[in-house]
């Protein structure tokens, strides 16, 4: 007897029906041997309440959000200031993609100790599968708010896609939506996070409870996995496990708001970026290894963990053969000790570090008096407005009494790669620090300035300044090395 022989029946011959036995039918397992273990099975509950939260909570969201560089930030800002509990809302949405993520480890560790992966490789594939898609959506969703975090965190993926060889520049633009960052970047992030990934969360999802069947017992044990009684206690166990998580979250959620703050057009250089939890030990993980080594890693590590446990009922039976003990929930315990030691160092090191540590309290105070702030709308501007505009000369980011102009025209090699960051004419932007009068500071010679753009780090500079040593010419690089060392300096 197999799960696939649908419909089936029960000891009275009558037919099983409904989405109840539909579900329990396609994720049922043996019975646990005690009550403990039978509640350390409710993760799966779990996972299913929060994903749920997640779509809601995400298309609530979607009513006001506007996936652009210009109108993001402000969208949000109506969530957060003017909305009936939007703040909470989404809170309720920031904090359950972390609580997700989290969740499914355990999920998975869990099946690891009961070695699942053998007997319901269907349902292996899908918790993997949804793991890869959760950290996905928590990566391009963090941009989506568009203040000064979203920014560096967009740069950051940003510099690790262009770092990738063979492929790094092509899925840079592709990100990205162009050569830099615009107004159709957070369109492009806004697309992944909430259609592609949402859309590929159902397919799984469906997918694994109604089309997809593990296989049935063995024709040594043919005792159905499928028992009435014990599936209804076990859903009931469920349903108690994620309502008390989801009480949790909620009040959590309303203790502490997500994090949110001014605009990025308001950051300086100072500013310190850090990602979310989950992502934490990545971003020091990166913080050890050089640029293109970085890139490789930070984006290899991840994958191949994930693959190597997609893999497992194929490759399993190599760890545990004759052996009564089996070594990979021992593996995986060590990866995750691994990933909570490198999460654990970024704490403590920005406790320690005092100006790290002042400059972090800094930041966490400017956000706390911009939620405090009342709304302002953003005021669009006419069609008459936009012509006048039109037709003068491009404004620059800062006021032009602060910048001078330079001697000719800039290269067209530096308005395409240097420009977005350093202003049109050198002068800087609230982001990027001013080029004026850069010449005629040490190691800054046309020399320094073309080797420079070919290794920033051997300057002193980092991210997000990035090598240009694939990307310009030789003679783009002498170019732009002319023309900033032509730049005067700013006049007091």
């Amino acid at each position: 007897m197999t799960l696939e022989n649908r419909p089936s029946s029960n000891s009275d011959g009558s037919t099983r029906s409904g989405l109840f036995e539909t579900i329990a039918a396609a994720v049922a397992d043996a019975p646990a041997g005690n009550s403990a273990e039978a509640w350390a099975r409710t993760t799966a509950g779990v996972v299913a309440m929060l994903l749920c939260l997640q779509l809601v909570t995400g298309i609530l969201l979607a009513f006001y959000y506007v996936p652009s560089t210009d109108t993001a930030h402000t969208t949000v800002t109506y969530v957060e200031k003017v909305v009936a509990s939007g703040a909470w809302i989404r809170s309720l949405h920031h904090y359950g993609s972390q609580w997700l993520t989290l969740i499914l480890v355990l999920h998975i560790g869990q099946l690891l100790w009961r070695e699942s992966y053998f007997r319901r490789p269907v349902g292996w594939f899908a918790s993997i599968l949804l793991l890869a898609l959760v950290l996905a959506g928590g990566a391009t969703g963090f941009s989506l708010p568009w203040d000064v975090r979203a920014f560096f965190a967009t740069k950051i993926t940003e510099n690790m896609a262009a770092g990738l060889p063979v492929v790094g520049p092509n899925l840079r633009q592709w990100l990205l939506g162009g050569s830099h960052i615009s107004p159709a970047t957070l369109a492009r992030f806004f697309a992944i996070h909430a259609l592609v990934l949402p859309t590929l969360v159902l397919f799984v999802a469906c997918a694994r409870l109604f089309v997809l069947r593990d296989p049935g017992p063995s024709e040594q044990n043919a005792e159905p996995r499928y028992h009435p009684d014990w599936a209804r206690a076990q859903f009931t166990r469920n349903m108690i496990s994620a309502g008390l998580v989801f009480l949790a979250l909620a009040l959590f959620a309303v203790r502490y708001h997500a994090p949110f703050g001014p605009p990025a057009e308001s950051a300086d250089a100072t500013y310190l970026p850090r990602p979310g939890p989950q992502f934490l030990w990545l971003f020091e993980l990166l913080k050890l290894l050089p640029g293109s080594i970085a890139s490789v890693v930070g984006t290899a590590f991840p994958g191949l963990v994930l693959l190597a446990l997609a893999s497992l009922p194929f490759v399993g039976h190599w760890f545990t053969g004759k052996s009564s003990r089996n070594p990979i929930p021992v593996l995986y315990l060590l990866v995750l000790v691994f990933v909570a030691g490198l999460t654990a160092a970024t704490y403590i090191q920005d406790a320690r570090d005092p100006q790290v540590r002042d400059q972090l309290a800094r930041q966490a105070e400017e956000e706390k008096n911009f939620l405090a702030e009342p709304f302002q709308p953003k005021r669009l501007l006419s069609a008459e407005e936009i012509e006048k505009a039109l037709a003068k000369p491009s404004p620059s980011p800062v006021s032009t009494s602060q910048t001078l102009p330079a001697k000719g025209d800039p290269p067209q090699s530096y308005i395409a790669n240097c420009a977005q960051c350093h202003g049109f004419r050198g002068e800087g932007t609230a982001l990027f620090p001013k080029l004026l009068g850069v010449s005629s500071k040490p190691r800054r010679t046309m020399d320094d300035l073309i080797k420079l753009l070919d290794d920033p780090v051997a300057y002193g500079l980092r991210p997000p300044m990035k090598s240009f040593a694939g990307k310009l010419t030789d003679q783009e690089k002498q170019e732009i090395a002319a023309w900033v060392g032509t730049l005067p300096a700013k006049k007091r």
